[in-house]
């Protein structure tokens, strides 16, 4: 299966997609550090754009309009209007500020409503990072462990028992099961060789298989959410693929995003490109958050 362009603007690092709106047709997606927040309509083709003052890991859709985002010293609220709201940073919650330049990287809503977001290091220092989990009301935010490197694709069963996890250079998916708002007990699911590429975002799909992009590895790739098995690919035009989303009315549209940094544009003129892929099965609903 190959995936095809959806939206030609070139991202130095596009992450984060989400779909929104009544038909999940609304795709966002944000340029970490092009410092932008992207979006284009699945039918019209109707294309959005913003910028923000710093690099920017995530952009999800709020029940009321506007987004979170996870701006490098945030998260911050942004209204439709494009008015900004502070909320609780890493500072408050871990009561110290990092050694390392760090910055938001991946986050996503669970079922449950709360918002889970890591951190990485600018430098990509080793256990510089860590996990938090920020309560739908945006005034309550708690570190859940440390010790993350690249904290990345994250995602949930459609019953919201299991949890997904990905922190890039350990290769692999861990799961938690989860227990009302609580993360026990970790595992590991599956491990990637280094032939793959490196694991980066992913989405798990209405059966609870995995669709996961791999950094260096010009795919997203699908993996059975209880054995690890490898059961689909989905090869892209670029090697540096970062995340992915179902969307569309049935949900059985994939939309992918991709990065350019070093990247030879002559050997890949559509690096940093979003693609889009039918993969045949049914994806989850992005999960908004609620403050």
């Amino acid at each position: 299966m190959k995936a095809l362009v959806f939206d030609e603007r070139r991202n130095v690092l596009g992450e984060g997609p989400t779909a929104s709106g009544p038909t999940n047709e609304t795709i966002k997606w944000v340029d970490l550090y092009g410092k932008k927040v992207r979006g284009r309509h699945l039918t019209s083709g109707a294309v959005s754009e913003y910028e923000t003052t710093e690099d920017v890991g995530f952009a999800i859709p709020r029940t009321s309009g506007g987004e979170i985002i996870g701006t490098a010293n945030g998260p911050q609220l942004r209204d439709p209007d494009g008015t900004l709201h502070s909320l609780p940073t890493r500072i408050d919650v871990d009561g110290y500020t990092s050694k390392q330049i760090v910055r938001w990287n991946d986050a996503k809503v669970s079922p449950q409503g709360d918002l889970f977001l890591g951190s990485m290091a600018y430098d990509f220092k080793t256990n510089a990072g860590a996990f938090y989990q920020m309560r739908a009301d945006g005034k309550h935010m708690r570190r859940l462990f440390g010790d993350v490197t690249i904290s990345n694709g994250l995602d949930w069963t459609v019953d919201g028992k299991t949890m997904f996890y990905i922190d890039t250079p350990l290769r692999r998916v861990d799961i938690f099961d989860v227990e009302e708002r609580e993360i026990r007990n970790r595992r590991t699911l599956v491990e990637f060789p280094e032939s793959m590429g490196m694991p980066d975002g992913m989405s798990a799909d209405a059966d609870g298989n995995l669709w996961v992009a791999f950094w260096m590895g010009h795919a997203v790739r699908c993996f059975d959410g209880k054995t690890g098995a490898l059961l689909e690919q989905i090869s892209c035009p670029a090697p540096r693929i970062t995340s992915c989303v179902f969307g569309g009315e049935n949900l059985d549209q994939l939309i992918i995003t991709s990065a350019s940094e070093d990247t030879d544009l002559k050997e890949y003129p559509e690096a940093g490109f979003v693609y889009i892929a039918t993969p045949g099965v049914r994806g989850q609903k992005t999960n908004l958050f609620g403050a």
